[in-house]
């Protein structure tokens, strides 16, 4: 929230962009209020809202719920308004009246008064008597890091966090209004003015997760057309030798077709942190469920004055809503890859009539909660065929649906955001995923019969090649699930997003 840029004592924010975009007038109340807070955006504008894709296209009205269309602009506004100010400290051995408790000095531990009268050559009383000293005594080298709308709402009885740090006054504002409103013009100039999403914020916006998808991100993945043999490395990489069609190609009524969307999530946490962050994801638009994508992790620090692109350009740094627009090329650039991703994804089956553990236990293993491992278990079985032989894409997209059901903690969580980490991982990684599991399982038998992997094996790899052999994993071609299927059974669940 604050940078080491100096700047004049007490500065206040303003209420525009360096970018030239205008503040909202009002910020939405009810989440100016609330703890914890979950908003859905339809559009980069008013008037930019456009239907919001899945399994039945939906109007903006009724992907964000109640209260009306909210664009991404607005949704930004109910983050923390960043100002500065005053600190005091409150000296109690002064009287509301300005008269200097005597009795309370001469108690204080450690402190000598009559050294002190001695070398005054005055009583304590008339060292009082000469002194203009206030109750209240102002912080001149601090200042206090606050949103006057929520302080103007705590001082209306509301139990609302309005100040989340203390910074030095050498420190620089950085309002992460005008932080993420840059965002807007990124996106506008790349084409992308129907983006959608949702952000989740704890503690009164201290810490938040913004995910933004972005309908020109649009890829179609198909099967492989003919099956492949899993012998050795270069029928591995055939899984992934067949190209996306574009997002132009006519719609599929195949149930082997995924249609998936780019995007990236972002966030920020003030907990003695000041840093930006964002990393690609993928978005399924059928069961509404994203997962983190293969790509990198950005990172911003708050240097300088970041929202100030001429300053940053003197500094040799990208300007804050250039460093955006790279995101966003960025991950267009991945999209190229999510098709092999997703298809060595829905050609690794794991068969747990093989397998010496059951699909709830595949999921602790992997480090989650007994009520969401058996709810993604009980999913991934269900939509397998057969029951006993899930493939990873089934496992990681089944996990995430329990936890659109399922999970009742914030969005915004460090919990929740770890959950969805091992779905990207099982993505990402998928045959690291497999040892992991397998390295959990044996730690945790004490029969050395009863182990998996071989003895003595310590590193965990990511080469396909190396789990061909393991009993209960398959490398196949087939494709139990598809994100059709999926939303069959999503469809029978009356919980959506804006439920948690």
């Amino acid at each position: 929230m604050a940078t080491d840029q100096h700047t004049q004592r007490r500065g206040r924010s303003t209420d525009s962009t360096d970018d030239g975009i205008p503040a909202a007038d009002h910020a939405h109340v009810p989440a100016l209020i609330a703890e914890e807070f979950t908003l859905r955006f339809a559009g980069l504008a008013d008037v930019d809202a456009e239907a919001v894709p899945g399994n039945d296209e939906r109007s903006p009205d009724a992907w964000c719920g109640d209260d009306g269309v909210t664009s991404l602009e607005q949704a930004i506004e109910v983050l923390p308004r960043a100002s500065s100010g005053e600190l005091w400290a409150t000296n109690e051995f002064v009287e509301t009246d300005g008269a200097v408790d005597i009795t309370a000095i001469e108690s204080v531990h450690g402190l000598d008064t009559d050294a002190l009268e001695q070398t005054a050559g005055r009583s304590l009383d008339e060292l009082a008597a000469q002194t203009d000293a206030e109750p209240i005594v102002p912080i001149e080298d601090h200042q206090d890091i606050i949103d006057r709308r929520r302080k103007a709402l705590c001082a209306l009885g509301y139990d609302v966090r309005f100040r989340w740090q203390i910074a030095s006054d050498r420190y620089s504002i950085i309002n992460p209004q005008e932080a993420y409103q840059p965002i807007t013009t990124a996106l506008q100039r790349r084409g992308e003015t129907g983006a959608f999403g949702w952000l989740s914020y704890r503690d009164w916006g201290g810490l938040l997760k913004l995910f933004i998808v972005c309908p020109g991100l649009k890829q179609i993945v198909s099967p492989p057309e003919e099956a492949v043999d899993i012998d050795d490395e270069n029928d591995i990489d055939a899984l992934g030798g067949s190209r996306v069609r574009e997002a132009e190609a006519p719609d599929s009524d195949s149930d082997g077709d995924l249609v998936v969307y780019g995007g990236f999530e972002t966030g920020y946490d003030f907990r003695g942190t000041q840093t930006l962050w964002a990393k690609p994801i993928l978005y399924f638009p059928d069961s509404e469920t994203i997962v983190p994508d293969t790509g990198q992790r950005y990172t911003r620090r708050h240097y300088g004055q970041a929202t100030n692109a001429d300053h940053e350009r003197a500094n040799d740094r990208v300007p804050i809503s250039e460093w955006w627009a790279s995101i966003y090329d960025d991950v267009e650039t991945r999209m190229v890859d999510v098709d092999e991703t997703l298809r060595r994804a829905r050609a690794i089956t794991y068969d747990f009539e093989v397998l010496p553990f059951s699909a709830a236990d595949c999921y602790r293993y992997w480090g989650i909660a007994d009520t969401y491992a058996a709810v993604a278990a009980d999913r991934a079985t269900s939509l397998a065929n057969p029951t006993s032989r899930p493939t990873v894409f089934n496992l990681q997209l089944s996990l995430l649906i329990a936890l659109l059901e399922e999970y009742t903690g914030s969005w915004a969580s460090n919990t929740y955001q770890e959950y969805l980490e091992v779905a990207g991982e099982l993505l990402r990684t998928p045959a690291m995923m497999i040892q992991l599991a397998m390295q959990e399982h044996d730690r945790q038998v004490e029969d050395a019969a009863e182990r998996i992997l071989a003895e003595g094996q310590q590193t965990l790899s990511d080469a396909l090649e190396d789990i061909v052999e393991i009993p209960g994993i398959d490398v196949d071609t087939e494709a139990a699930l598809s994100d059709r299927e999926a939303q069959r059974l999503h469809d029978q669940v009356q919980q959506q997003l804006d439920d948690i």
